[in-house]
Formats: structure tokens, sequence, C-alpha cells
């Protein structure tokens, strides 16, 4: 069997990769190879996805490193697990050939489906994270005008496209379910997809944790004042201040913004929509089957939403907000010694992974 793990962002992606990446071991001796061989991100698929070309041409490095995973599993009789968010924007016939190269007796492609409502405010934190510099009603809206072509606000399109794929199964996650349950996403996924008993969890990881709202608004301050972040792929405006800062300015940070509560500002947005109703009902009767665990009623969060977000004017006028605006967009300027630094740190460090995938 292959199963092709491709998200989406924001629906606990990071923590299944990091307890795969973990267990990797254990998932051979129960018949499953989880390829070690990230690159630009150590526990996930990442250097595949981000390389479709290259994969499916016979003569590409990354699809000798494609083809070495599939003959390790041919001799061991292992199935093949691979997980990135980026095979989300593969096309059917792109993801139906990569199919043909495992040429599995059975090809499954798991997605994990969440309340479109929450994950559009998880998906503008990450954003910011990764040099987005849109306020959270910009970020909504954005996603509203779209209509149907928002990946975020309306699944169907991406999940029709994977359903589309020759040869091939389709598995959909339900994120809101599972939590409603009690349930570990990574256990459902051990024992309702691949098939295996519980496998113990990366005690020292975590998913990939939202900052705080603070954090997040004082990030998306730094890239107003900067105009647009420079510091190019490998190294964002979110590994500099995770990676970068020190704990104590990182509170300094924190409690400069919260002490700013005339900026802070609330949006709600109502579920109780039409459109989004109609996009339930179309799910429940086109993929019910496909679903696990077992869907209810009703998919996704009841309720009317509330999201918290700043006022970026309010906010950078407050003397202690800007003044560390003024220290932190100094330290960290694009093309400073600082961000070069950074940045060929983390070239040395991909290079140290490819190097180490070669003798695997």
């Amino acid at each position: 069997m292959f199963v092709l793990h491709v998200g989406p962002h924001k629906t606990a992606t990071t923590w299944l990769q990091r307890n795969f990446h973990h267990n990797a071991a254990a998932l051979e001796k129960a018949g499953w190879l989880y390829p070690r061989m990230g690159e630009r991100v150590a526990i996930a698929h990442h250097d595949l996805s981000d390389n479709q070309k290259e994969i499916l041409d016979a003569g590409g490095r990354k699809a000798a490193e494609f083809r070495k995973i599939v003959e390790k599993a041919r001799e061991r009789k292992l199935n093949v697990l691979l997980s990135s968010e980026g095979f989300d924007k593969w096309r059917p016939n792109a993801l139906a050939k990569l199919g043909e190269i495992v040429s599995p007796d059975d090809f499954r492609i798991v997605y994990t489906l969440r309340d479109p409502v929450s994950l559009v405010y998880s998906i503008w934190a990450q954003k910011v994270k990764t040099g987005g510099p849109k306020s959270f009603p910009e970020h909504y809206e954005e996603q509203v005008r779209k209509g149907g072509k928002s990946r975020f606000l309306d699944p169907l399109s991406d999940i029709e496209k994977f359903a589309g794929v020759a040869d091939s199964s389709l598995t959909l996650l339900l994120y809101d379910e599972i939590r409603r349950q009690g349930r570990d996403i990574f256990d459902v996924f051990c024992e309702d997809v691949l098939g295996i008993g519980r496998l113990p969890h990366d005690a020292a990881g975590d998913a990939n944790e939202r900052e705080s709202l603070e954090m997040t608004e004082f990030m998306r301050a730094t890239l107003l004042r900067m105009g647009r972040w420079k510091g190019g792929d490998r190294v964002n405006v979110g590994r500099v201040f995770k990676h970068m800062l020190l704990d104590s300015t990182r509170r300094e940070i924190v409690e400069a913004v919260a002490a700013v509560p005339a900026a802070r500002r609330t949006m709600t947005v109502e579920r109780e929509d039409e459109t989004l109703s109609r996009m339930e009902r179309k799910l429940l009767r086109k993929f019910g089957p496909a679903m696990v665990p077992a869907p209810g009623d009703k998919l996704f969060i009841e309720g009317a939403a509330h999201f918290d977000y700043y006022d970026d004017k309010v906010l950078e006028a407050d003397p202690k907000v800007r003044a560390l605006l003024d220290d932190l967009t100094r330290k960290f300027r694009p093309g400073g010694l600082r961000m070069r630094l950074a940045g060929a740190a983390r070239t040395a460090l991909m290079s140290w992974r490819r190097l180490a995938n070669r003798f695997r």
C-alpha cells in the first residue's frame, strides 16, 4: 500500500509528521516505511512535494532519491507512507504518476477536513509567520471574495481533485469530529488508516504551535514597517522571532502589545450561512463513506466564531511598542549581518541533512 498524506496546512500536519518521524523504526516493524530524508524540514517530505517536475523526470536527483525509497520498500516488503502539505498543490495526473512509480496494490490519499471558518484564522496566523502583512479582516475578506475558489473556506474543489486521481482511493480525516471524541489525530491515523496499533507520541515535540496573538500582531507590525520581508524562503520572520529572540525579549513584546487594549478588536463570523451549510451537506452526501471517524449530522463547529486581532495603527502609536519595533527592525533588517548569518546557518543545516541522507 502507498499512503500519501497531503495535509492541508493547519490541520495538525506538523504533529502527525513529528510523530511519524519519531516512530519511523516502530512503523517499519509494523510494515510501513516512513523515509527520513527531509532537507528543508527534517520530519516531512517537502523536498519531494516541492520538486514535482524533478520527481516525475526519471533523470533528476530527486527522482533518484524517490526510486531509492521505492526500492527499499520493495526489498523489505514494506508499505510506503509520505507526508507533505505540498502535495496538496499537485494536479491529479501528477499524483497518479507518483502512484505509478510506487506501483502499490492500493494507493490511498489522506486529506484532513477542518471547519473552514476556524481554518481561515489559523491560516492567517501562519501566513503572518511566513511573511504576510495582512490583518485578519483583510485576509478573511479576501477569502470570501474568492468564493468557491478559496481553498480554505471551500475545500470541495480540493477534495474533488483528490477523489479524481486515477487508481487511488481517498480518506478524509475529520479534524473536528476527532476533537469532539477526545481522540488524538495521530492515534486515529495509525489505527484507522494504517491499520496498526497505537504508537508512542513524541514527548519532546509539539504541534506547529501558533504564536500568541500578541506576538503574531507584533510580527505583522514588523512586516508592515519593513515593507515586505526579504529574508528569503529559508529564513522567514517566524523563524527569526522563534529562534533569534531571547525569552526575555519575547516576554517584553507580548507584555507591551497586551498593554495596549485600545488596539484590540474582535471580528465575529456567523457560521449559520447557507453557503457553508450547503457545502457541508454536499460533503456528507458525496464523501461520507470516505470519512474517518464516521461523521454525525454535522461535520464542522456550530455557532458564531469570535476572532481577536489588533489594529496595527493604534498598536504602533504606543511608545513602548514603537520602541521595540525600532530596535528589532534595525537588528533584523534584510541584508544585515544577523540575517546573512541566519541564511548561511539554514543553508548549512540543509546541506548537512542532504549529506546524512546519502548514508541512511
